[in-house]
């Protein structure tokens, strides 16, 4: 029943969403709130007790500071300081709070993130991506938001309810998803003007060995160029090659196919014919001489090559944002050919969220900031794309864009979509089309969803064997995916240490919560 009804809801939440795509008023957040509660019982409305609880709560006379930690390609924009004291004064009607803002770039961020969970840290709200929140919390590392959300994110669970509800552990929140595309494919993205340059049509390009005939004329092209760069660094090359395939239950390790071939069967997505592909591809592409050297140790971002101009591309997600979010951060415009079939499933809405560290000494207005985040335009605005007159601009037609004078080489403040909280209710970018969140729900919708869509896995009884083969994942799927060993040696012995670590006790413990979920809807 479950699944059922987040399916069925879920295309009535991004139309919702997507009617606020190109407001730069929180107004416009307000009418959206206004639709949403048209349509609530009364019974799911949060009553005026909790209001008042709030207000208590929130406006104590303590000027707490509260601190955002996510992701970026600069620890230190320009415009971070304004875009704090601008989201502090609107922070500030309802709670007394000075909001600060921590980024890290991208080659630190995953150690940064676990050494703050892992030390209790005084941090109020970090990003958690690639599903790594729920094994967050079974750690004890997050509160449980479950009981704040009703109280503190009236709003954001208005608009996004339906989403939250794909991030459950049991009866335990752990999160918010960050709004995105709930789907993934995979794809090439490149640079336009090299791809122009070779002139090929990227219309023509619909297959992996398509591609290949594009890496081996763009290698000849531009001799003094590195053909692929990795789309996150130290992932391996071809990490993202089965996106779209899987709804990875378990953190990558456990999935069940999107397109319902074998219904709700559980596998070891590295013993499948689809990883063992990727494998052959990578090993071959590696040999040919397409992927940049040392691959595996390099931290740079794709973006940074890009900008440079000494990549061709690489081989990463595909989504209706991706040509604008690549363009704007690598400050060159950028071709995106999706090659593989968008899938779906509980993994693609819990991969990213905002969640609240134990360290946070004051969750509840933890919690009321991400609510602003997610259910204020202007805040949004200002996360998304920083100050406005500074570093965008509102154009005629009603989309952001950067005021004379200013590109991505020099602007103050640059974020993606994936990373703002809710991106819908905010500016679109000038090189996107004004319907461009119509375009997000019509992705999502034809996507495949798999079987297990609403199942969310309690990894409780297998801490150990996760840890155990996590620990050999990291031994092995970046150097697989970045073709560094021959795959007839590197996956048998990569299939017998998962063995030996426990992979096959996850695998049938998935299957177990599987079938039994499966009996309950």
């Amino acid at each position: 029943m479950r699944k059922k009804l987040l399916i069925a809801l879920m295309a009535g939440a991004l139309a919702v969403s997507a009617l606020a795509g190109c407001s730069n008023s929180s107004k416009t957040t307000d009418s959206v709130k206004s639709t949403v509660d048209t349509n609530l019982s009364e019974g799911e409305k949060t009553d005026e007790d909790n209001a008042v609880k709030s207000s208590d709560v929130l406006k104590d006379g303590k000027n707490d500071v509260l601190t955002i930690v996510f992701p970026g390609n600069s620890s230190a924009p320009a415009s971070l300081e304004q875009v704090e004291a601008a989201i502090t004064e609107i922070a500030q009607e309802t709670m007394d709070c000075t909001v600060k803002i921590n980024i890290f770039e991208w080659g630190v961020f995953e150690e940064q993130s676990n050494l703050i969970l892992s030390s209790g840290e005084d941090v109020d709200l970090l990003f958690k991506w690639n599903n790594t929140a729920k094994q967050a919390g079974n750690s004890g590392q997050v509160i449980d938001i479950s009981g704040l959300v009703p109280v503190y994110a009236r709003e954001t669970n208005d608009l996004m309810g339906k989403y939250i509800e794909g991030c459950y552990v049991g009866d335990a929140l752990y999160g918010i998803p960050s709004y995105h595309e709930f789907a993934t494919r995979a794809g090439l993205i490149c640079s336009t003007e090299l791809l122009e340059k070779l002139e090929i049509n990227a219309d023509d390009i619909k297959t992996w060995d398509d591609v290949d005939e594009v890496l081996a004329k763009a290698k000849e092209a531009f001799p003094d160029k590195d053909v692929l760069v990795p789309a996150e660094a130290m992932a391996g090359m071809l990490n993202h090659y089965n996106d779209g395939v899987f709804d990875a239950v378990q953190n990558a390790m456990v999935g069940i196919y999107t397109d319902g071939r074998d219904g709700l069967t559980a596998h070891n997505i590295y013993a499948t014919d689809e990883f063992k592909e990727a494998a052959e591809r990578a090993y071959a592409w590696n040999q040919k001489g397409y992927f940049i050297a040392d691959s595996t140790t390099i931290t740079d971002t794709r973006q940074t090559f890009l900008r440079a101009g000494s990549c061709f591309g690489y081989i990463g997600i595909v989504h209706p944002g991706t040509k604008t979010q690549e363009s704007i951060n690598a400050g060159a415009d950028v071709s995106v050919i999706p090659i593989t079939k968008q899938g779906s499933g509980t993994s693609n809405i819990a991969s990213g969220q905002f969640v609240i560290p134990t360290g946070s000494p004051t969750p509840e207005k933890a919690v009321a900031l991400l609510n602003l985040i997610c259910s204020n335009a202007d805040v949004q605005n200002l996360l998304h794309y920083g100050i406005e007159g500074v570093d965008y601009e509102v154009k005629a037609e009603g989309v952001a864009g950067y005021p004379n004078g200013i590109d991505a080489s020099n602007v103050g403040w640059t974020n993606e979509t994936w990373l703002t909280g809710n991106a819908s209710i905010g500016l679109a970018w000038e090189t996107d089309p004004v319907d461009v969140w119509e375009q997000y729900n019509k992705y999502n919708s034809e996507a495949n969803f798999a079987p297990s869509y609403g199942f969310a896995f309690d990894s409780g009884n297998v801490k150990n064997e996760i840890t155990a083969v996590q620990n050999v994942l990291d031994k092995y799927t970046a150097m697989i995916y970045s073709g560094m060993a021959d795959p007839a040696e590197s996956i048998p012995a990569f299939l017998g240490e998962l063995d030996s670590a426990g992979m096959q006790k996850i695998v049938d413990e998935v299957q177990a919560q599987l079938d039994a979920w499966s009996k309950a809807q």
